[in-house]
């Protein structure tokens, strides 16, 4: 967390001395008001540059500062990349974190919160507040945080360039669900997941790792052939490389709908380092033209 954003920025001689001045930011970097989190800013802002903004949505039980950990989005804003929001969905009466995604997953309880509208507001926020570039705006997230991904390409797709979600579902209400433009959609699935299955149902009765790449793109006008890329490891407790990519064809530029199949792997794989960095690549070749 960056309270001291300004005093760090002014006293930054490396940056006067490169010609790049600080920009002239709020002195506070948090967002959201009665529902507040913290904007994670790189150290040294440059001037007139936009930054990507991501968003990390938090899966059920867990929390923004665990997800944005495991995603190792911390690192691309350490690096001076992008700006990023981990914020914590409301706490149920089982005291757990959750995301009002969709009837599936995960308001189990009385509580029904606008966590669309939410989350769209801090995007809003962040936008007009800070130098980021309306065009590289992405979610990211894990089982219910993957779920509520979705729902905000659902609902915000002028808002939002691309999504990344592990191990969550299209939604179950595919009447409900009217984006506005295309919006790529990368969905990462572990075949091993017993708690949101690969293959859809269970016990939440959620679509599967295929029909929901194949819901999104038919949303995005694209064709319906699946073509397979290249294999990469990412999970280290499956040996191997475990991942085949896989990307639908026909796709228009700004509406990909592509397929990671995590082979053998669990609902939170053992992620190795070159997890984060390949959805950072994938996120930034996802951006609006």
């Amino acid at each position: 967390m960056r309270f001291s954003l300004l005093v760090a920025a002014l006293t930054a001689g490396s940056l006067l001395a490169c010609g790049s001045d600080p920009e002239p930011l709020p002195t506070s970097t948090e967002l959201g008001g009665v529902r507040p989190t913290e904007l994670q800013v790189p150290r040294n802002i440059v001037k007139g540059k936009k930054y990507p903004l991501v968003v990390v949505l938090h899966g059920y039980g867990a929390d923004g500062l665990l997800q944005y950990s495991y995603f190792g989005v911390r690192n691309w804003v350490d690096r001076g990349e992008v700006f990023a929001l981990a914020p914590d969905g409301l706490v149920d009466a089982n005291n757990s974190h959750f995301w009002n995604a969709d009837p599936a997953c995960c308001a189990f309880g009385s509580q029904k919160p606008d966590d669309s509208a939410y989350i769209a507001g801090l995007i809003d926020e962040a936008v007009a507040n800070w130098p980021i570039d309306p065009k590289r705006v992405f979610v990211i997230g894990h089982s219910n945080g993957s779920f509520m991904a979705y729902r905000l390409a659902c609902d915000h797709a002028d808002k939002i360039a691309a999504i990344a979600g592990l191990a969550g579902a299209a939604t179950s209400v595919p009447a409900q669900c009217k984006p506005s433009q295309p919006i790529s959609v990368l969905h990462m699935h572990g075949t091993a997941d017993t708690t949101v299955p690969y293959g859809g149902g269970g016990s939440l009765t959620a679509p599967g790792a295929e029909a929901s790449v194949a819901y999104w793109a038919g949303k995005n006008g694209c064709g319906t052939g699946l073509a397979t890329g290249t294999t990469m490891d990412f999970d280290n407790a499956v040996p191997g490389a475990e991942t085949v990519t896989k990307q639908t064809a026909g796709c228009p530029a700004t509406g990909a709908a592509d397929l990671w199949t995590l082979n053998g792997s669990a609902h939170i794989p053992s992620v190795n380092d070159a997890f984060s960095p390949a959805i950072e690549a994938w996120l930034l070749a996802h951006a609006r033209p």
